[in-house]
């Protein structure tokens, strides 16, 4: 090793840093990454050598649990990531704009009883667990996906800081394990394979629609015909959405089926509350496994569809032209 890629040149915190690469890819490439982020920090300010600090600890931990973008894990987090940001903004805004007139009206007229500190209180933590989510939302479909996954892990902090304090404990766990998965899948996913063309941010503003709107005209005028509560549908109703989507990507011609599959995971966090509630007793498990079927049963259906599309279109190539 040369002096300019020695140890003693490149500071502390990067030689611990570059610890967490794996021992094979660090044995063949320690050196060249030393010397790379010592040129990299040399002379920055304090706030630069912390943003190299976190790339390089980024990289390493995804070389580290192959969720990088040559990886299937990194790929179907990739295919995962965007449609549960979307699905969560739209979870968002269909609570948020049912609420927005009663808050606003509790301001102005405040319960003789709770005061008005109460009202504001009210206000400011609906607004603070939903606002993030539309504006990561607002991020993604601009193309700005590093803004967007940041703002998404701020949205799960203050989501669950919200929870905590206006929902009872046993409600909270699941909530707060679905943003907490949805913020997870956007921090992991490889940001160059999320899906941020024109196509892409498109699916992520529909889907968001798709699920906020019908959940608001539901919530108003039919909640009462409903066969159970709003909150036991949502994982149904945000599957039936995202099986178009999956129908459309893998019966499409584009060669990652990896990432078109992930589509699908989107769903998962929003099992988590049934989950946990099993992990407690609160639930049984046949129950469990009997929704978790139906959640699951329209993605299945799209996968279904496009491979019928995908054998037809086969069939079509591989029969010969009629004769003229």
């Amino acid at each position: 090793m040369s002096d300019s890629t020695s140890g003693h040149d490149t500071p502390q915190a990067g030689r611990l840093l570059i610890g967490l690469y794996p021992a094979r890819y660090r044995a063949a490439h320690g050196e060249d990454i030393q010397a790379t982020f010592a040129e990299a920090v040399e002379g920055r300010p304090r706030h630069a050598v912390l943003r190299e600090c976190r790339d390089l600890a980024t990289h390493a931990l995804r070389l580290r649990l192959r969720i990088g973008p040559t990886d299937a894990p990194g790929r179907l987090l990739a295919g995962a990531a965007p449609v549960a940001l979307a699905l969560a903004a739209g979870c968002a805004l269909s609570y948020l704009l049912p609420q927005l007139h009663e808050l606003v009206h509790r301001i102005r007229y405040p319960y003789p009883n709770l005061g008005l500190g109460y009202a504001v209180l009210n206000a400011v933590l609906a607004v603070a667990s939903t606002m993030p989510w539309l504006l990561a939302l607002a991020f993604a479909v601009s193309g700005r996906w590093q803004a967007a996954r940041a703002t998404g892990a701020a949205a799960v902090l203050l989501g669950a800081g919200a929870l905590a304090l206006l929902a009872p404990a046993s409600y909270v766990r699941g909530e707060i394990a679905w943003m907490t998965l949805v913020g997870l899948l956007a921090l992991l996913a490889p940001a160059g394979l999320v899906d941020v063309a024109q196509r892409g941010r498109w699916e992520m503003a529909a889907l968001a629609l798709a699920v906020a709107l019908p959940m608001i005209a539901v919530g108003r005028y039919g909640a009462q015909y409903l066969p159970m509560p709003m909150e036991g549908l949502l994982p149904i109703w945000l599957s039936t959405v995202t099986a178009p989507v999956l129908a459309v990507r893998l019966s499409g011609g584009r060669s990652d089926r990896l990432r078109e599959l992930g589509v699908g995971l989107g769903v998962l966090p929003w099992l988590m509350p049934i989950v946990i509630a099993a992990l407690y007793g609160a639930v049984p498990l046949p129950t469990v496994l009997r929704y978790t079927g139906a959640c699951l049963a329209p993605l299945g259906g799209a996968a279904a569809v496009a491979g019928a599309v995908q054998l037809a279109r086969r069939a079509r190539t591989a029969d010969p032209s009629d004769p003229v």
